[in-house]
C-alpha cells in the first residue's frame, strides 16, 4: 500500500496535511502521534470510511498487488460516501481492520465459528477448506476447539482479543490495519496479543500497519515508524 499526500478536510478545516505512508508485504509499519493527530483517521481513508466532509480533498491511494488504480481519485472533495464505494471491493477481503476494543469486532449475537466461516467466504476461501482452515487458525492464536461454538459474551477478554485477531487474518488479506490492539491490556497480554499479531501477518505474508502509542512495542516489532505530528504541529 502507498499512501501519498493525503489531505483531508472538514468544514474548512484541515484535519491532515501532506501524510505519507508505505506497508508493504510480510512488514510492519507503525503509526505513532498523539491524541488528536489522526492515527484513526488516517486508517479510515484506507479503509474507505471516513466519516468527515468534504473529507478527502488531496493525496493519492495505490496498492500496487492490485495495479496502477488510484483509489481516491474520484472521491477527493465528494465526501464520505464516495471513497466508501470506491474501496467497498477492497473492505473485509484485500484489507481487514482489528480495532482497539474486540468487542467492536465481535457480532454478539453469532458464534465465533459462524464469524470466521463469513470472514473467509469473505475473502474467497473456498468452503471445503474452510473447517481445516479454522481449525488451524484457531489453534495458531491459542483458542480450544470449543470456543467454536461459543459466542463472544462467554468468552474471556483475552479469548475475545484472539478472536479478534483470528477474524482479522481470516480472509487471507494482503493488508490488516490494527488500531492500537493493546488497547486496555495488562502488560503480559499486550506482549502477547502483539507478537501473535506479528506471527500471524509474517506468516501469512500480509502487509501491517499497527496504531500504537507504546514505543517499546513499536521499537520491538516495526520495520519502519510514521509519526504525526499532533494539533498545532506538536511531535
Amino acid at each position: 500500500m502507498a499512501l501519498r499526500g493525503l489531505r483531508v478536510e472538514h468544514r474548512g478545516r484541515l484535519l491532515l496535511g501532506g501524510v505519507d505512508l508505505d506497508v508493504h508485504a510480510g512488514r510492519v509499519t507503525a503509526l505513532m502521534g498523539p491524541s488528536g493527530s489522526g492515527k484513526s483517521l488516517t486508517a479510515r481513508v484506507i479503509l474507505g470510511q471516513v466519516d468527515v466532509d468534504p473529507g478527502v480533498v488531496g493525496g493519492s491511494l495505490r496498492f500496487p498487488a492490485l495495479g496502477e488504480r488510484e483509489w481516491i481519485a474520484g472521491a477527493r472533495g465528494r465526501g464520505r460516501r464516495a471513497l466508501l464505494e470506491a474501496t467497498r471491493p477492497l473492505r473485509g477481503a484485500y484489507m481487514t481492520y482489528a480495532p482497539q476494543s474486540a468487542s467492536s469486532a465481535l457480532n454478539p449475537g453469532r458464534t465465533l465459528g459462524r464469524q470466521l466461516q463469513l470472514a473467509m467466504r469473505r475473502g474467497g476461501v473456498p468452503a471445503a477448506e474452510q473447517p481445516a482452515a479454522m481449525g488451524a487458525l484457531m489453534a495458531a492464536v491459542g483458542l480450544p476447539p470449543r470456543a467454536a461454538a461459543a459466542l463472544p459474551g462467554e468468552l474471556s477478554g483475552g479469548m475475545c482479543q484472539r478472536a479478534a485477531l483470528a477474524i482479522a487474518v481470516a480472509p487471507r488479506p494482503r493488508l490488516v490495519i490494527a488500531d492500537e490492539p493493546e488497547t486496555g491490556l495488562d502488560p503480559v497480554l499486550t506482549r502477547v496479543i502483539t507478537e501473535l499479531l506479528l506471527a500471524l501477518c509474517l506468516e501469512r505474508g500480509c502487509g501491517l500497519l499497527l496504531i500504537s502509542h507504546r514505543e517499546e512495542t513499536v521499537e520491538r516489532i516495526a520495520d519502519r515508524v510514521v509519526r504525526l505530528p499532533g494539533p498545532g504541529g506538536r511531535a
